[in-house]
């Protein structure tokens, strides 16, 4: 009988098998354990982690940007995101049919939606209901509905959403940081802005970024499958480090006066392309102030700032033309002139010229230049900037002049290689290192591309174009003692704990001229200011050296056929002696008309004065207060003393004791008000009404227009309409001088007695 039982043999080959494919299942088990667990650990881990594991930023706050004073330019403010969390109806009643006809659900989320909508003003109301319907956002425990909202309607929002008894976190709100700029349009083109995500873009801002910006922090906490928080032991955060505060050179006092006088220069000159200017530290390169007007407002940055830009837009009636102009415009606006756009200096750059060649010995301060009101120069008659010749003149005269003519026969003295070779070591063929974004290098005419003909034009500043940073940085040293410094707006860099982690130094990059040929250039450009017509820059009581250039467009000039387009600029200096600023003011493409009709564009007539008045404010500001000379004081104006109240006769002994004039009206024998008033200045001989009964009327006279007027005839006029006559600083002391503004608008109602202060300009190219 055979037996069905297994042999040995059988049982062995089976469990040989069963062993095998165990060993097999066992070894494919390990192979896997082994990958995940050591070969591709960290790429499981972060999948397990992003499943298991939800991070939450925590936005580091930017850092402060101070002026050179302390005062706040930019700062982060605190603001936050509207979150919804659709998930958080999931087990609210949606079947019990309430009073309203709604179900509890129902009445939740078209209450959250009325909320967001009414306080936010941004958001769609069926856009809101359709999160917590649609299959796609329905369960999810965020959706962020507005970003960067102010802290009285987040809260408002929270408020409302709790008095209607809304699910806990059916709202919720999301601290964030967004950038506020205190003051406004304040140096604008300087600071700059930063992006949608909080990224430095122009500027400061930009240009100083990773200081500013900080790290960002985090929190890890575990989530369940639906993306709901969980207590976990091991939840981590990481706190965020804040940005460092940078502390600028620019002065805002110095900055409100240089962007108030541009504002008018712009207005009063009908400027077309936009004026800027620059004040800097001489000594150190550090620059005090910088602006463009028109600019913009930096919490409003996308809002066109200028009229007549504005203007422009308005009459595009092609929507893709509009959006094209409105792109040009805005960035436009948002770049800094003084140190991206491209001007010929004109006769400013002669002081580089000439120091160039007094440094070389090619002439001396006695050296003469002819000239005839042009000159030949190999095939090309090149004209003086005045119809008339200025003959035979010395180095200062010839630069008081302007003379076109001289400048080129100093060049011609100098010759090619060695102009060529000044104008790199001025610092023209590169950019001057200023820590500001977008720095622009000037275009120039190679010394194998110069002959003589362009050596000619450019002496005198035109043909090369240059920044109006290269050219303040320039003229620095041609005063300062030779020494070609980069500029900087920084001066140091605070962490959050106090720490300066970074400072500007004085920084030469050359020597270029000597001590004493800067020095001999100091004492031209003074007695530029005070011969001749750079003293539409004078003011009594200070040292001034200055020069004044106009350059005419002649590329634009060709692509346009418009042939009134011109740059005027002017570089002022203070103490003359011993400089400690030095100011530019570019104007681009002045359009406004004098009282004859003619047009005004000279850098005499239109930057020099914006030079003058920010001086008359600055230097007083800075320390430096007026020591006049003998003729100056013989000229000064008289503080008016208090008369009301005193006898009569004593306020005249008092009067005549001082040389002025007066004038009674009334029967009294007591001063019971007097025109001008107390403290006010008149000048010398000039008439104080006093007033000898109550409730006189005040004599009246009618503001004459005094403007276009030689001194003399506006002294006639004002003095025949019972007016005292103030002259400003300015050219008022030089012949041909004529009036170009008055403090009172002509046909204006105004006291016998008023003082009027009236400035004057000389047109000069000087």
């Amino acid at each position: 009988m055979s037996s069905y039982k297994p042999t040995k043999g059988m049982k062995r080959r089976l469990n040989i098998s069963i062993l095998a494919i165990t060993g097999a299942f066992a070894l494919y088990a390990f192979a896997n354990l082994y990958n995940a667990s050591i070969t591709n650990n960290v790429s499981y881990s972060a999948m397990a982690n992003n499943t298991q594991f939800q991070s939450t930023t925590v936005t580091a706050n930017r850092g402060t940007i101070y002026d050179a004073n302390g005062q706040i330019l930019a700062q982060s403010a605190t603001v936050y995101n509207i979150i919804i969390s659709p998930n958080e109806l999931k087990g609210v009643d949606d079947e019990t049919i309430l009073e309203s006809g709604l179900t509890e659900k129902e009445r939740q989320i078209q209450e959250c939606a009325t909320i967001l909508t009414e306080e936010l003003g941004t958001v769609d109301y069926d856009e809101i209901v359709e999160y917590f319907y649609n299959e796609d956002t329905s369960n999810r425990a965020w959706i962020k509905v507005a970003s960067k909202v102010n802290k009285v309607v987040a809260s408002s929002i929270l408020t409302r959403a709790d008095e209607l008894e809304l699910e806990y976190n059916l709202i919720y709100t999301e601290e964030d940081t967004t950038r506020y700029y205190p003051q406004g349009d304040m140096a604008a083109s300087v600071i700059g802005f930063t992006n949608y995500d909080g990224d430095g873009i122009y500027g400061v801002e930009a240009y100083y970024n990773d200081y500013l910006a900080g790290v960002d922090g985090k929190t890890i906490t575990a989530t369940d499958a639906n993306g709901n928080e969980m207590p976990y032991k091991n939840d981590k955060t990481y706190d965020a480090q804040d940005g460092s505060s940078v502390y600028l050179t620019i002065d805002s006092t110095l900055q409100y006066y240089v962007e108030r006088e541009l504002e008018k220069c712009v207005e009063e000159n009908n400027v077309q392309n936009r004026a800027c200017a620059i004040i800097m530290n001489c000594k150190t390169g550090a620059i005090l102030a910088m602006a463009t007007y028109p600019g913009y407002d930096l919490n409003d940055r996308n809002s066109i700032y200028s009229a007549s830009d504005r203007a422009t837009l308005a009459a595009i009636t092609d929507e893709e033309e509009y959006n094209e102009k409105y792109a040009e415009l805005r960035e436009q606006q948002w770049k800094s002139k003084a140190i991206t756009e491209l001007y010929e200096p004109g006769s400013v750059f002669k002081v580089v010229t000439g120091s160039a060649a007094l440094e070389e010995k090619a002439i001396t301060l006695d050296s003469t230049f002819t000239c005839n009101g042009a000159i030949e120069v190999a095939d090309k008659t090149i004209n003086c900037w005045t119809r008339g010749a200025h003959g035979t003149q010395d180095f200062v005269t010839a630069m008081t002049n302007s003379c076109n003519p001289a400048f080129i026969q100093i060049g011609q003295r100098l010759g090619i290689e060695l102009f060529c070779d000044y104008f790199e070591a001025f610092g023209f063929t590169e950019t001057t290192g200023i820590d500001l974004p977008g720095e622009s290098a000037g275009l120039y005419v190679s010394e194998e591309d110069m002959g003589i003909v362009e050596l000619a034009s450019c002496s005198f500043g035109q043909s090369n174009t240059v920044t109006p940073i290269q050219m303040i940085t320039a003229y620095s040293a041609v005063i300062n003692g030779g020494y070609l410094l980069q500029p900087y707006v920084v001066s140091k860099i605070v962490d959050t704990n106090g720490n300066v982690i970074k400072t500007t130094k004085r920084t030469v990059r050359r020597q270029v001229i000597s001590e004493e040929t800067s020095e001999m250039m100091r004492e031209t450009l003074e007695s530029v200011v005070n011969n001749n017509g750079g003293s539409n820059a004078y003011i009594k009581g200070y040292r001034i050296g200055g020069k004044s250039g106009t350059s005419q467009k002649l590329q634009k000039i060709k692509e346009t056929g418009d042939e009134n387009l011109y740059v005027g600029s002017y570089v002022g200096f203070a103490p003359a002696d011993d400089p400690e600023i030095v100011m530019l003011c570019m104007v681009d493409e002045p359009k406004g008309t004098d009282a004859n009709g003619s047009l005004v564009y000279y850098g005499s007539l239109v930057a020099a004065p914006v030079v003058s008045a920010v001086f008359s404010d600055a230097l007083p500001y800075l320390g430096y207060y007026p020591e006049y000379t003998e003729e100056e004081l013989a000229t000064l104006d008289i503080t008016v003393p208090s008369l009301e109240g005193e006898d009569l006769e004593v306020a005249i002994e008092t009067i005549e004791s001082l040389d002025l004039n007066y004038k009674t009206v009334g029967e009294g024998t007591t001063v019971v008000s007097q025109v001008p008033s107390s403290a006010s200045s008149v000048p010398q001989n000039g008439t104080i009404i006093l007033y000898t009964e109550e409730n006189l009327d005040k004599q009246m006279t009618t503001m004459p227009d005094v403007v276009g007027y030689s001194v003399s005839e506006v002294n006639n006029l004002l003095t025949n309409a019972g007016l005292n006559f103030k002259a400003g600083d300015g050219a008022s002391g030089q012949s041909g001088a004529t009036s170009n503004s008055q403090s009172i608008v002509a046909g204006t109602e105004v006291a016998q007695g008023t003082v009027v202060e009236v400035s004057f300009v000389v047109k000069s190219e000087g």
